[in-house]
């Protein structure tokens, strides 16, 4: 009984091992289906990665050069300065430094016609760049007739232009001359800036020019002080100390030059000719305007 049982199982076993062979050989697709993928696509060899599938040639447009830039205008550094001092009406009688209130609008007319831009000293001092035509109107003194006169066709223009005031004459209210009040809104325009034209050093012919035998310490203790309450009035007055000086009669003082340098940012003679303000905004030149010198003599047309 022991040996049937033993035949049994080794009969068994033999089939077990056997039936596996057998049943390969009976799938002949199994081969294949081993050696290919799904849907028959053969499988990579292990260890390497699907090569990605090849492109269509992409057609490139030619590349477009880049537009040039255009070159950079060249920079202003021109300033056509143009001194006024009184204007009068029409009827009354004309000197060096007096124009009539139709000169003044033709003026105004010829630099609008010929593209002539008005600057104000706080632009220059900015360093603003100047526009192609650049002007500074300035007038000098400080007479009432620059209120009642030159300021509503700054306005009818909106033109821009300087006041450099005597400011003793203000601050006593010499007849003919300026008052704060009509300092005051002629600056609130935006149209007009205050300048300092001493406090009372101009009622001398010298202006700020040292005498005859002065010492340093002399002049000093009589100049500065002058020069000083100009500034100070005007800062009181109109809540900002002034950045433009003109000398007195045009006359420029070496000794001055250091405190001058300090207190101002903008300051012109008179001598003549358009200033280069590249050369810096000090002692610059100006023309003077009168009756007999129309605007096409002096500036480019």
């Amino acid at each position: 009984m022991k040996q049937r049982c033993k035949r049994v199982l080794a009969f068994l076993i033999a089939l077990c091992l056997t039936l596996p062979a057998a049943c390969h050989q009976m799938d002949p697709g199994a081969s294949a289906a081993s050696a290919e993928g799904v849907g028959g696509a053969p499988c990579p060899p292990p260890g390497t990665t699907e090569p990605e599938p090849l492109r269509p040639p992409v057609s490139r447009p030619e590349p477009v050069p880049e537009p040039k830039p255009e070159p950079l205008a060249e920079e202003n550094h021109t300033l056509y300065i143009l001194m006024y001092h009184h204007v009068v009406p029409e009827d009354w009688s004309c000197n060096t430094w007096t124009v009539t209130d139709a000169k003044f609008r033709s003026d105004l007319e010829w630099l609008a016609e010929h593209g002539y831009v008005t600057v104000l000293p706080s632009q220059l001092a900015a360093g603003e760049p100047l526009p192609e035509r650049a002007v500074l109107l300035t007038l000098d003194d400080g007479y009432a007739s620059n209120y009642w006169m030159v300021f509503p066709l700054l306005q009818e223009f909106q033109a821009k232009a300087v006041i450099s005031v005597i400011t003793s004459y203000v601050e006593k209210e010499k007849s003919g001359y300026l008052t704060w009040n009509m300092c005051k809104v002629m600056s609130w325009s935006g149209l007009v800036e205050i300048g300092s034209h001493t406090y009372a050093c101009h009622e001398g012919e010298n202006g700020i020019l040292r005498r005859k035998h002065e010492t340093r310490e002399e002049y000093e203790a009589r100049v500065i002080p002058d020069l000083q309450t100009s500034i100070d009035l005007i800062a009181a007055n109109l809540e900002a100390p002034p950045q433009f000086f003109a000398y007195p009669n045009g006359k420029v003082e070496p000794w001055a030059k250091p405190f001058i340098r300090e207190h101002f940012a903008v300051t012109v003679t008179t001598l003549h000719g358009s200033a280069d303000i590249s050369q810096g905004l000090y002692a610059m030149n100006r023309f003077t305007v009168s009756m007999d010198v129309d605007l096409d003599d002096i500036l480019p047309g």
